[in-house]
C-alpha cells in the first residue's frame, strides 16, 4: 500500500511539473524543452535558498537565572536566647519572704542597697555554712529576727524597687563581692560589732550599712 501511494506521488510530481513547464512555455513563447529548462532553474533556486535558509544558525536566547527559594521566617529569625536561669531555687513564698525582709531591713534605701541586701541572703544560700534554701536562711535564729516579722504581719510592703532588687539578685551578678553578713553601726554596738569588724572580712559600705565576707 505505501508502495503504491509512493507511486502516485510521484507520478502526480511529473505532471504538475511537465504541466507548469507548458505553461512557461506558453507565457515566454518558448518550447516545451526551454519551459522545462525554466522551471526546473526556478526549482533548482527555490530548494538553495530553503537550505541556506535551514543552516543559518538558530539565534541564542539568554536563559534568565532561576529564582531563589523564598526563604522561611524560621530561616531568617535569629536564634531565640536561652531564658535566664535563677542562682538559687525559690519558691514564691520564699521569695515573697525575701522581699519582706529587705523592705523591712531598708525600706527608704536606694535599688542598689536594697539589691545589696538581697544578694546577702542569695549568697547564703549558695555558701555551704549557711542553710540550702531561702526559708531556713531567714528563719535562722539571731539573723533576721526582726525582719522576717514583717513576712508575716506586713507593716512596709514591698514595692517595686524592692520587688525589681529581689529579681536581680537571683537573675544577675552579684554586685557585692560575694557579702556574707552585714551590720549598721548606728544600731549595733559593743560585742556584737567588734565581733564583725575582728572576725570578718571587710568588703564595703553602703548607706550606713557596712558589708563582710
Amino acid at each position: 500500500m505505501q508502495n503504491r501511494w509512493n507511486r502516485i506521488g510521484a507520478t502526480g510530481a511529473a505532471v504538475l511539473f511537465c504541466a507548469a513547464a507548458s505553461i512557461q512555455a506558453g507565457a515566454a513563447k518558448l518550447t516545451f524543452g526551454q519551459g522545462m529548462a525554466a522551471v526546473l532553474a526556478e526549482v533548482v533556486n527555490a530548494v538553495e535558498v530553503c537550505s541556506e535558509a535551514d543552516s543559518a544558525p538558530m539565534p541564542q536566547v539568554a536563559e534568565s537565572p532561576l529564582p531563589e527559594a523564598p526563604r522561611t521566617q524560621a530561616e531568617e529569625a535569629p536564634p531565640a536566647e536561652p531564658a535566664p536561669q535563677p542562682k538559687i531555687k525559690a519558691t514564691p513564698q520564699e521569695i515573697s519572704m525575701i522581699e519582706h525582709v529587705v523592705e523591712r531591713e531598708v525600706h527608704s534605701a536606694s535599688y542598689a542597697h536594697k539589691k545589696a541586701i538581697a544578694n546577702v541572703i542569695v549568697n547564703r544560700v549558695l555558701a555551704p555554712q549557711f542553710p540550702d534554701t531561702v526559708e531556713a536562711v531567714v528563719h535562722a535564729p539571731g539573723q533576721f529576727p526582726v525582719s522576717i516579722k514583717n513576712y508575716y504581719n506586713p507593716k512596709w510592703k514591698p514595692d517595686a524597687d524592692t520587688i525589681n532588687a529581689v529579681y536581680a539578685a537571683f537573675y544577675e551578678p552579684d554586685t557585692t563581692g560575694g557579702a556574707l553578713y552585714f551590720y549598721a553601726p548606728q544600731y549595733t554596738k559593743g560585742k556584737t560589732a567588734r565581733w564583725f569588724e575582728n572576725k570578718l572580712q571587710y568588703c564595703f559600705e553602703m548607706e550606713g550599712h557596712r558589708f563582710f565576707c
